[in-house]
């Protein structure tokens, strides 16, 4: 009817009372407003950063920072001819909470044009618990993840534009986003495009080839990577460019569909002075009967010459059949853009070649055939025994004297050729078996050969390094190679090798020499080996284990034997002194520095341990102390000589039944 509408916020009702009669008819108007809390009012219900707009009823803006339930009541007013006819009200509750915004995220439109398996997102992460809602638009059900970004993958059907919709939310569903947009599912989408011309200063042609399943290109936007400006570009499906300088140019074409596909293409492409050429060879050589094929690839229109005994001249690949050596040039023009080039074809009236003297290898050695020859195909046999029969200089093993014939050949022409290789054995060379030896022991080798002479290697810890038998007696396991030469054409030894094994050297430790009181039990701690002997047995509760317990009840000196299962042994000694007394510490009463007595130092018998031995000068100064037996005072201060005079020493051990034994006394220090 011409009427318009405009729409504004107004001011709601509160609720009406019943009109009687039990029935749920509100009073007649008018009604009351409701009773806004400041700063809030009919028309700014949302507070001033919220408004409707009055063409389309948008309600846009801020939420209020206060939580609570809001009303708002949309007015929409009707005209006709510029004058109100009615007014329509719609309240509307809003629940603003405090939550963490989210937004829902997505481009206007996607183009999935590889396959019907699609896979969304969200383009915003969104605070951790969010909860992403699907609708892919194909009337198939609406999927939930919890991805952190919504990622989702689905299986469409059939080829079509689907509007989808993503909603966001987080647990209680107060915080909420929602978008939509479109995805263009066309499998079948190939992008690409070829080029024409690839010099400077001359246009380059471009030209789509995309294919596409469904639809066609519709849109380019070409990039034609020229360093020189910023301007290189087109939005045609077949532009050109001119290249100002050479070189490698990366090449883009973002290409869209008619059905929404979208996809780029990116290629390098060489730009030059001079068209690419290439000629396949630029010399060859052929028979006085032959034709030959000359090869020319690249783009653009050829031209050859000298016409002499020249078939279709402006091919890239013409015939030739010159009698005599002859250069063929041509000139390749691609859209203005000239490269020339040549080939020579040299001429020959037959096939010129010398398989060379019969040579003489070892058997089983690889020997290299070399001959002299023109030919540009050459053919060994018999071909069982080479390692490729097409090569000129072939490599072959054969197991016996072989006579090797070749064929060479130019284009028709041909010639044969005759080589023969003669196979000597090796030296026989036999260096025994494998031997072990101990520590500082000698092997004996003894060896067999057929030959004129030997050689063992290496010469060192060897008797006689030239003889078949021999003295080895190496520190560590070695191997030896045995070298026998003689006189019958083979210029190589033969050789062998045996290893000397030589078990780890064996070094002994009874312990260091003690002292002990009669009847006192002594703890001996050897070590070093795998196996221990002591000797004598006397006093010992087992001689073959590496701590015995002694009982010794005079002096007595045990020898220990350290030795392997290989019988590899090393022996050490440690003397034992008795004592008839209990355990005790003994100090001299004297000591000269520069004397043969030249240290105040303990003697503990009968001591486990000792722990401490002190001295002090005669004004109570501690001069000199230490735990380690065998050690004891030289007479002097931080390095300075002390005087003549009497010393206080005080010390203090333990026996082996963990009694404590404590000592004092003086000495005389003498100079």
């Amino acid at each position: 009817d011409g009427d318009s509408l405009s729409y504004k916020l107004c001011f709601g009702f509160v609720g009406s009372a019943s009109g009687g009669g039990g029935t749920a008819i509100a009073k007649p108007p008018p009604y009351g407003s409701l009773n806004y809390s400041l700063p809030y009012d009919g028309e700014t219900p949302l507070g001033g950063q919220c408004s409707i707009n009055p063409n389309t009823g948008l309600i846009t803006g801020i939420a209020p920072a206060t939580i609570g339930q809001y009303v708002l009541t949309a007015c929409a007013y009707e005209y006709r001819k510029g004058v109100l006819i009615n007014i329509h009200r719609k309240d509307i509750h809003v629940a603003v909470s405090d939550c963490i915004p989210l937004t829902a995220n997505l481009k206007p439109d996607y183009s999935y044009c590889d396959d019907y398996l699609v896979n969304f997102h969200n383009e915003q992460l969104n605070p951790s618990g969010s909860q992403y809602i699907w609708d892919y638009g194909d009337g198939s059900k609406v999927d939930t993840t919890n991805d952190p970004l919504g990622s989702i993958i689905h299986q469409y059907s059939k080829a079509a534009s689907y509007k989808i919709m993503m909603k966001v939310i987080l647990a209680g569903g107060q915080c909420r986003d929602s978008i939509m947009s479109n995805a263009h599912v066309f499998p079948g989408y190939y992008p690409g495009f070829e080029k024409l011309g690839s010099c400077i200063l001359f246009p380059v042609q471009f030209k789509d080839t995309t294919k596409a399943k469904y639809g066609v290109p519709n849109k380019w936007s070409w990039s034609f990577g020229d360093e020189t400006t910023l301007a290189d570009s087109s939005h045609a499906a077949t532009p050109n460019w001119k290249y100002t300088t050479p070189g490698n140019k990366t090449v883009q074409l973002i290409v869209g569909s008619s059905v929404g596909c979208l996809d780029t293409v990116t290629t390098n492409i060489l730009v030059t002075d001079k068209p690419p050429l290439d000629l396949g060879f630029k010399d060859t050589l052929i028979c006085s009967t032959d034709t030959l094929k000359l090869m020319g690839n690249g783009p653009g229109s050829y031209s050859w010459g000298p016409g002499y005994n020249l078939i279709n001249p402006l091919d890239p690949k013409p015939l030739v059949y010159p009698k005599k050596t002859t250069y063929y040039k041509v000139q390749l023009n691609e859209s203005g853009c000239l490269n020339n080039d040549s080939v020579l074809v040299r001429v020959v009236d037959e096939v010129t070649m010398a398989a060379g003297p019969d040579t003489l290898i070892c058997a089983s050695d690889t020997a290299l055939l070399k001959i002299n020859s023109n030919g540009t195909g050459h053919l060994w046999s018999p071909s069982s025994t080479i390692i490729n029969p097409l090569v000129k200089n072939p490599q072959v093993h054969p197991t016996n004297t072989t006579v090797y014939t070749v064929k060479a050949t130019i284009g028709k022409c041909s010639l044969e050729d005759q080589v023969v290789v003669k196979t000597v054995p090796y030296p026989f060379s036999n260096a025994g078996n494998d031997t072990s030896i101990c520590y500082a022991d000698t092997a004996f080798l003894k060896a067999e050969i057929v030959g004129s002479r030997l050689l063992w290697s290496p010469s060192s810890f060897l008797s006689n390094p030239f003889g078949t038998s021999t003295k080895a007696y190496p520190l560590t396991t070695t191997q030896y190679r045995l070298y026998v030469y003689d006189t019958l054409g083979c210029p190589k030894p033969g050789f062998s090798r045996l290893t000397v094994n030589v078990s780890p050297k064996l070094q002994a430790y009874a312990g260091k020499d003690t002292v002990v009181v009669r009847n006192q039990t002594l703890q001996l701690n050897g070590s070093n080996g795998p196996f221990y002997q002591w000797s004598p047995s006397l006093y010992l509760n087992n001689p073959t284990i590496a701590n015995p317990i002694a009982t010794p009840l005079k002096d007595i000196t045990y020898v220990l034997k350290v030795y392997s299962i290989a019988g590899c042994f090393s022996l050490d000694t440690m003397k034992v002194k008795v004592f008839q007394t209990e355990p005790d510490i003994f100090v001299p009463n004297a000591f000269v520095p520069n004397g043969k007595n030249r240290l105040l130092r303990p003697i503990p018998v009968g001591i486990s341990q000792l722990i401490y031995f002190r001295v002090y000068n005669r004004w109570g100064q501690l001069v000199y102390q230490t735990e380690a037996a065998g050690q004891g005072w030289d007479g002097t201060l931080s390095g300075q000589p002390q005087a003549t005079g009497t010393y206080v020493w005080m010390a203090k051990g333990m026996d082996y039944m963990g009694r404590t034994v404590e000592r004092k006394g003086v000495a005389v220090l003498i100079r």
